[in-house]
């Protein structure tokens, strides 16, 4: 990591000059890119269209929200186009002996993630060797998609561009030539809900049918009391809506769907009663948000302290409440399939395990029937 950032150093200090850089007709193109998201990943190749010789290059490219890029040695996995098929300058060194070949190149190319979602690629040579030709392709850029990557076009855009040449000389040039991600419409992605927890919440990008087997429920939140979140149970799970996820023995599949477009929320948020959903990263700075959390004492809803954020994941969901709701914590309590886990009366009500087993006392981390209905312990 210390090597990667002493690079970022000389990479700097060679390509930012005290001299104004010169406008240009020169141009950077980024190729088309075809993803599923959820799947495989793919790259995209970053070409030069020039009129003159060049030794080094800063590009920063814009990646979207949705796509990210792949990290291989502990950073971003950028390569070069070597060979025949890139326009880097080379030394190859017979080894009459052993029969081998050694090559060298004179250039380096090194790349960083800055403000997020910008990624910058850098090149030079510590000796000032210009490339083989005027055009040709700099490097590939591996990336995958989120599975909650909107379907249709998704721009790559070029933010800068600067090219040098071994005179020391800095082009720019005078417009950037951007691209699109075409994401398609089926999405995959995984569903899980632990074993330890039991809980979970998610937002899919497209409908689900729960399992027939009752092995996965799904519910909303439209109630609460002063320290518990009141439940209704969802009969399956629509495109674009929160939901918490109760499974008691833990649930974990790999699930696919038609993506419809016209439904992506323009800010990647939905709201649904007091729950929320989110298909991009969301930081969470309010004291109004609770997360789902198991800090020791079981799975509640905690409240975010303003003073550290929460940054949650894409797919995933958090409760809102009204400023004026004084909680540390929510529990999951009473609702049409799950019920309070702090039932005081327990000696007065018939209390039967998942086996049809009459018991006397209830134990944290089951689940059983009371009178009726359907009630997990914390």
């Amino acid at each position: 990591m210390r090597k990667t950032k002493l690079l970022f150093l000389i990479c700097s200090l060679f390509m930012v000059g005290a001299v104004m850089a010169e406008e240009t007709t020169d141009r950077v193109v980024i190729s088309e890119l075809e993803l599923a998201p959820g799947g495989n990943q793919a790259y995209f190749t970053v070409s030069l269209e020039g009129s003159r010789l060049y030794s080094a290059y800063d590009i920063n490219l814009v990646i979207p929200e949705g796509l990210e890029v792949v990290y291989k040695d502990d950073a971003p996995y950028v390569q070069m186009f070597k060979g025949a098929t890139g326009i880097y300058p080379f030394v190859t060194e017979e080894d009459p002996f052993e029969g081998t070949s050694t090559t060298t190149y004179t250039h380096t190319i090194a790349s960083n993630i800055i403000d997020g979602n910008v990624l910058r690629v850098m090149c030079y040579s510590t000796a000032s060797k210009d490339f083989t030709a005027n055009s040709g392709r700099l490097f590939g850029v591996f990336v995958k998609a989120s599975p909650y990557l909107k379907p249709g076009d998704v721009e790559i855009a070029i933010k800068d561009v600067y090219l040098t040449t071994s005179a020391a000389v800095q082009y720019e040039p005078a417009d950037y030539v951007s691209t699109s991600v075409k994401a398609a419409a089926t999405s995959t992605l995984t569903l899980k809900v632990s074993d330890a927890n039991q809980f979970g919440t998610c937002i899919l990008p497209f409908d689900y049918e729960l399992p027939a087997d009752g092995s996965l429920e799904a519910y909303t939140c439209s109630e609460y009391t002063e320290d518990a979140l009141l439940l209704t149970k969802a009969g399956k799970i629509a495109a674009y809506t929160p939901y918490i996820l109760y499974s008691e023995a833990g649930f974990s599949a790999t699930i696919s769907g038609e993506v419809d477009a016209t439904k992506y929320p323009t800010d990647g948020i939905v709201k649904n009663g007091y729950l929320v959903g989110s298909v991009v990263q969301t930081e969470l700075t309010e004291a109004t948000s609770y997360v789902m959390q198991n800090q020791g004492s079981g799975v509640k809803f905690h409240q975010v302290d303003p003073a550290n954020p929460f940054v949650l994941s894409a797919g995933k969901c958090y409760v809102e409440l009204p400023e004026a709701t004084d909680a540390s914590a929510l529990r999951i309590g009473a609702t049409t399939g799950i019920a309070s886990s702090e039932l005081t009366t327990q000696n007065s009500q018939l209390i039967y395990n998942l086996l049809g087993q009459r018991v006397e006392k209830m134990q944290p981390g089951h689940i059983y029937m009371v009178n009726g209905r359907k009630v997990i312990v914390e």
